[in-house]
């Protein structure tokens, strides 16, 4: 199972059953009470059949929004309902002793959805207004909750062997769009990723699509590589930027980069050592400390 944190798992679940002709609803935790696994805007997208996809809560409460959204749909209107503290559903107790209120939103414009799901591979925010009675691209009155969606957070890597292959498969499990670059078709074939690119030369580089939702990283241990990536990284938008090595590599990796002209605030960016745990020596152990890092750096976006 793949997690996607940006929201769009539950808008393609949605449209996607809607389009083979079934009922969708849609649940979204708008106000917590207390404390809460999710935040605000977490959402599920329910069919009629209790097909689902998204979550609200760690398991406490799924069963209860299926059910309610089922509900919802069968006599055509929505509404919001509190769960928890101060609910008058008292079998349906929440074992953190909070309150949350869900809004459940029926009849989605189906254009809208797909307007957004366009919106979002375009690597562009959008925003949906959900109220109890439908789902569209404009709030219609001043009760409308609005969703705001950002693309996933992209990984661009470039390396060799299992450093990048396992990199890529558990960024795909965390919800991560990841684009694999490198000369070896073997361990493209076996990245579980959104896109590859077999690096043929340097002039390929230009082409490699890098936003402010990107964070790249340098798997190589061949200079001649880093010595085209890096700068293209560095002067990138990207909100990450990071290179495995060890200190004595960092410092002749600087005195590489100064000699391609870059500035001492471009490869201050670079964050070598990679990874927040220090002196990884397996391909599993990197990746989840490469990971651990791009997450804490992306809080700030």
């Amino acid at each position: 199972m793949r997690f996607d944190p940006s929201g769009g798992d539950v808008l393609s679940f949605a449209l996607e059953r809607m389009e083979r002709g079934a009922q969708v609803a849609f649940a979204t935790l708008i106000y917590i009470d207390g404390s809460s696994p999710r935040a605000t805007g977490a959402q599920m997208a329910i069919s009629e059949d209790g097909g689902h996809a998204g979550s609200i809560s760690s398991g406490c409460l799924e069963r209860a929004i299926i059910d309610e959204a089922r509900q919802a749909m069968a006599r055509g209107a929505g509404g919001v309902i509190r769960y928890g503290k101060g609910s008058p559903f008292v079998d349906v107790a929440l074992p953190c002793g909070s309150g949350v209120d869900i809004l459940f939103s029926v009849n989605p414009d189906r254009n809208a959805l797909a307007a957004a799901l366009k919106a979002l591979e375009e690597r562009k925010p959008v925003s949906l207004a959900f109220r109890a009675g439908d789902v569209s691209e404009k709030a219609k009155t001043p009760d409308a909750f609005t969703r705001h969606y950002e693309p996933a957070i992209r990984i661009v890597a470039a390396g060799f062997g299992p450093e990048l292959t396992v990199l890529a498969s558990l960024a795909h499990a965390a919800g991560f769009d990841f684009c694999a670059l490198s000369p070896d078709d073997f361990a493209l074939r076996d990245c579980a990723s959104s896109q590859t690119i077999h690096l043929a030369s340097s002039s390929q580089i230009q082409q490699i699509s890098i936003d402010a939702r990107s964070a790249c990283v340098l798997l190589f241990h061949d200079r001649e590589w880093e010595r085209a990536l890096a700068p293209r990284f560095l002067r990138s938008p990207a909100f990450y930027v990071g290179a495995v090595g060890g200190r004595k590599t960092a410092a002749a990796r600087r005195e590489m980069l100064i000699a391609e002209g870059l500035a001492p605030s471009e490869i201050d960016r670079l964050a070598a050592p990679i990874g927040l745990v220090p002196m990884t020596r397996d391909p599993a152990a990197l990746a989840v400390s490469i990971l651990a890092e791009i997450v804490a750096q992306s809080r700030a976006l």
